[in-house]
């Protein structure tokens, strides 16, 4: 049965061990940590927050940290990272990392060589930068690199979505091994822009989305790799989409649970200045 996640990461000077305690509150889960916010400093704080939540690890990308494994000249940050998942990837209840294919200045050997130190296995992503073909020949070279490290790949929707437009933007499903598809990103994007915006923000037609995922019983992991935009709680309603049309259950539960606590923690929100 499919596992629904929600992406949390450092949120208006906020640390991730707050909000995956918000999200263990709401019922959530599962959900998708990155370095943004995760630290040694703080991943005794996560670790308890998340009680039996299962968690994926997204590594770190250009985009929000600034560099990625592909980076020669990030040794120690890079090593930082490797040390603390190894160290903790059961206390986490960790499934799965996720990577990047080199984006800008990396280089590919480096990128390999830095994944081979992690003790989990590791899914590859989609982006931008590369057409359907460019992807599947990384794909191939990353499996024979990587081996039984690789579980398999990614499919972010906005990405391909943004890189081959509004009739294209599922083929990649069709192209590549779909029993090898191990989790899926949703999130909404403007017309140029990787966002990461509750849905209902941007151009995404997310309820045909939803819909083709199912027919195509997709049934490993999404995550809505969403940030608090336009707010906290349109996050929230953004799972609740995805979770009544994968599990019922789940959704009355993050429903439920929504109306009892909002209050309560809306009242937090507002006083720590979020909204």
């Amino acid at each position: 049965m499919v596992l629904i996640g929600q992406t949390v990461q450092a949120y208006k000077g906020l640390g991730c061990e707050y909000l995956v305690r918000f999200a263990n509150l709401l019922g959530i889960e599962s959900c998708e940590i990155n370095p943004k916010g995760t630290s040694s400093k703080n991943i005794e704080e996560i670790i308890k927050a998340l009680g039996k939540m299962k968690t994926t690890y997204h590594l770190p990308v250009v985009g929000i940290e600034g560099y990625d494994f592909s980076y020669p000249d990030e040794e120690k940050e890079i090593g930082d990272i490797i040390k603390l998942i190894n160290k903790h990837s059961d206390d986490l209840h960790l499934i799965l990392g996720i990577f990047h294919p080199v984006e800008e200045k990396g280089n590919f050997e480096t990128l390999v060589e830095n994944l081979k130190q992690l003790n989990i296995k590791l899914v590859v992503e989609n982006i931008r930068n590369y057409s359907d073909e460019e992807f599947e020949n990384l794909y191939v070279q990353f499996k024979d690199e990587l081996g039984d490290q690789l579980k398999g790949w990614l499919f972010d929707v906005a990405h391909s979505y943004l890189r081959n437009g509004p009739k294209d933007y599922m083929n990649l499903l069709d192209k590549m091994p779909f029993d090898e598809l191990e989790e899926i990103h949703l999130s909404d994007c403007t017309k140029n822009e990787d966002s990461h915006y509750s849905f209902g923000a941007g151009i995404m037609p997310i309820e045909d989305i939803l819909q083709e995922i199912k027919r195509r019983n997709f049934d490993k992991i999404i995550v809505n790799e969403i940030d608090a935009y336009p707010s906290v709680w349109s996050t929230i309603d953004s799972y609740r989409k995805v979770a009544k049309h994968f599990k019922k259950p789940l959704y009355m539960k993050v429903s439920t649970r929504k109306l009892l606590i909002k209050p309560v923690i809306q009242r937090r929100l507002k006083k720590a200045n979020i909204v």
